[in-house]
């Protein structure tokens, strides 16, 4: 970090298998460009939080109250959106 001549260390600085793994994981914060016609956003959104909800309890092995950790939420909040895209 100290040799980068930016401030903040740029994909580009980083040796290729980090980059090729930064590309396939992403992060959760990413979007894509907006289609040209637009799209249904609450339908998107919906779509993200089933996809971590299960991606959660999937690695927390059903475990609801650690799959909530994972996600940062409270438990209750876990549950209720569990529920909501019947996630058991």
């Amino acid at each position: 970090m100290a040799l980068e001549r930016t401030p903040a260390v740029l994909p580009e600085s980083l040796p290729p298998q980090v980059r090729s793994g930064l590309e396939a994981a992403g992060t959760p914060g990413d979007l894509g460009a907006l289609p040209e016609g637009g799209f249904d956003l609450e339908q998107h959104v919906q779509n993200l939080e089933r996809r971590y909800l299960a991606q959660a309890l999937e690695r927390a092995g059903g475990v609801q109250v650690r799959a909530a950790e994972l996600l940062g939420m409270s438990f209750r909040s876990f549950r209720y959106y569990a529920k909501k895209y019947n996630l058991r």
